[in-house]
């Protein structure tokens, strides 16, 4: 890749072309200008962002050591696995998408030929094949996240880090091929569920892509027509600069979008992309879940071909993701004190901010600049942490005090926080197309997952019980009180360790849905007959937990040493 063209906005260059392994890639010149794959250490170095740290910096006064503490969230940011896959994805859409548009082909100049605008109309057969053709292999994304996660950052930093934007084509093996090549834009979705207002923001785009010397938005975007006149001028633009992947970010303002008519967003971005074939991700809010099931519902148009969907939550508490934040973001202090990190701290830190990115980083600033107005040794301590918190935020600690108390009320009163994990639940056992969980959620999907498989879990749990006690039709009760305890959602594990917890404190005794210990009232106590208890095996559970006991055990750390208890997913794995 060379001559980067520093005057327009984005990064342009003159495409440098680079064989293709894959066959389906080579002798298309727009995806073999494309750069190369990056590893994932590559990926990290590229993507990693600091704020300065320097010994001299902590010995300034108290206003400059503000300003410090201040830049910290527009230049802290953190590449974390889930990022990598993500770009993998990324990557990989634009070249397939690229794979049925190769402009050496004839089929492709066909589309010309025949009319965009017929080819657009007459959509696609049932073999996925346009009227020129064509079966495009275009797939789609939708990127669903919690506020404050940083979807917007993270696909803008891939993209304007790792892909150039313009790439200008003279000539291809010997052939003149005077094109201009748009590898990605980003536009924002209008408020008001308008196409015509969507159109004229794309066009407004791709001039402040192209430059000065570009008027898409005084050719197209000023002149009168219908909405579908609109819409065809952005299918021609598009095809003229050879566009390569389309992100809409802010996709849940049309969370309310109407089924049908001319000027559904959801509908023509379905056909941008089973008919035209430009790749398309969206970025959204809670609020956009099932945008796709929903407004298509009563729509001639289906889910798009190829289409997957992530769903992302907070970090887990203790979870690798957030002990790499946490210990990231820690060191930049510009206290006079370096406060060490402790699991106190970091428990305070959570606890405030639910392991929401965007709230962690705000509340460490909020904390520091607390500590170096007040002076003294400004070391950051849990009680600060907690008054900060209360004041920072002050508005969405009754929420999280609600959810954490399972009041579903906190889901309508900031739904972008927490998605109804009911109605989750179900469209996630329901849903047909790719679909990623990541974060807090994905530990929720996993038992969602369980919960599907019903009939498979109750049937481990019965073999697990009946090996503690003769009557099946305690065991069957038994099991059934556990599994509706928590309906299903609760840990594979947790779900033995209950069941073998139960069992050894009844010493072996059945236990039905009527028993003592499940009401409020119970038998008199009778003076127990002198018995000799039975020697008990090896390999015997109640044995295996009451050593587990006097060994300082749990009873589930007990019956995982001796392998009673499977971690969930290998439970999956055989049932599935």
């Amino acid at each position: 890749m060379s001559n980067i063209f520093s005057h327009h906005s984005g990064r342009h260059i003159k495409a440098d072309y680079m064989e293709q392994i894959h066959p389906a890639n080579q002798g298309n010149p727009f995806i073999e200008a494309l750069p190369s794959r990056f590893s994932a250490e590559e990926f990290y170095d590229k993507l990693i962002s600091s704020p300065p740290l320097d010994e001299k910096y902590l010995k300034l006064d108290v206003m400059d050591r503000l300003e410090f503490v201040h830049q910290i969230r527009p230049s802290f940011w953190l590449p974390m696995p889930s990022h990598y896959q993500k770009y993998v994805n990324l990557y990989s859409m634009i070249k397939i998408g690229y794979q049925s548009r190769n402009p050496m082909k004839a089929e492709y100049n066909k589309q010309f030929s025949l009319g965009l605008k017929e080819v657009f109309n007459a959509g696609i057969d049932s073999s996925g094949m346009n009227t020129a053709g064509i079966i495009h292999s275009a797939q789609s994304m939708s990127e669903i996240a919690i506020n404050g996660l940083g979807k917007s950052q993270s696909y803008e930093r891939m993209l304007t880090q790792l892909f150039p934007q313009v790439i200008y084509h003279s000539n291809y093996k010997g052939r003149t091929l005077p094109v201009t090549q748009v590898v990605w834009i980003k536009v924002e979705c209008p408020y008001n569920k308008s196409a015509g207002a969507f159109c004229k923001s794309f066009f407004a785009e791709i001039d402040k892509v192209l430059g000065s010397g570009s008027h898409y938005y005084q050719k197209y975007g000023e002149k009168r027509g219908t909405i579908e006149d609109m819409v065809m001028r952005l299918i021609h633009v598009a095809y003229e600069v050879n566009l390569g992947l389309l992100v809409i970010d802010e996709i849940q303002k049309i969370h309310k979008a109407y089924s049908g008519g001319k000027d559904n967003i959801i509908d023509l971005l379905t056909q941008l992309i089973n008919t035209i074939g430009l790749p398309v991700i969206t970025l959204g809010s809670y609020k956009a879940l099932y945008l796709f099931k929903d407004s298509l519902a009563n729509s001639k148009r289906g889910i798009p071909i190829g289409f997957s969907e992530n769903i992302s939550g907070p970090m887990v508490k203790g979870g690798w993701e957030w002990n790499q934040f946490i210990q990231n973001l820690w060191e930049f202090q510009y206290t006079k004190k370096y406060t060490k990190r402790t699991p106190g701290l970091e428990n305070a830190m959570y606890f405030y901010t639910k392991g929401i990115p965007d709230f962690v980083v705000k509340l460490f600033i909020h904390v520091q600049s607390k500590a170096i107005l007040n002076g003294g040794d400004e070391k950051i301590t849990i009680s600060l942490i907690e008054n900060v918190a209360k004041i920072s935020f002050r508005l969405l600690l009754p929420i999280f005090n609600k959810m954490d108390s399972g009041d579903e009320s906190a889901y309508g009163e900031l739904e972008d926080v927490k998605p109804d994990w009911v109605q989750l639940n179900e469209y996630i056992k329901a849903a047909d197309h790719r679909l990623a969980i990541f974060g807090g959620l994905a530990q929720e999907h996993s038992r969602a997952l369980q919960q599907k498989n019903k009939d498979e879990i109750l049937e481990k749990l019965m073999e697990f019980t009946l090996q503690l006690i003769q009557s099946p039709t305690d065991a069957e009760a038994l099991v059934n009180q556990v599994y509706d305890a928590s309906l299903g959602m609760a840990d594979i594990g947790l779900m033995y360790n209950q069941l073998a917890q139960k069992i050894v404190e009844k010493n072996g005794q059945p236990v039905s849905e009527s028993s003592p210990s499940t009401t409020s009232t119970s038998l008199p106590k009778q003076k127990p007959e002198k018995k000799v208890k039975p020697k008990m095996e090896a390999n015997d559970i109640r044995l295996v937990v009451e050593q587990g006991y006097k060994r300082g055990m749990t009873t589930e750390e007990a019956l995982e040493e001796k392998g009673y208890i499977r971690h969930m997913y290998e439970l999956l794995d055989l049932i599935g």
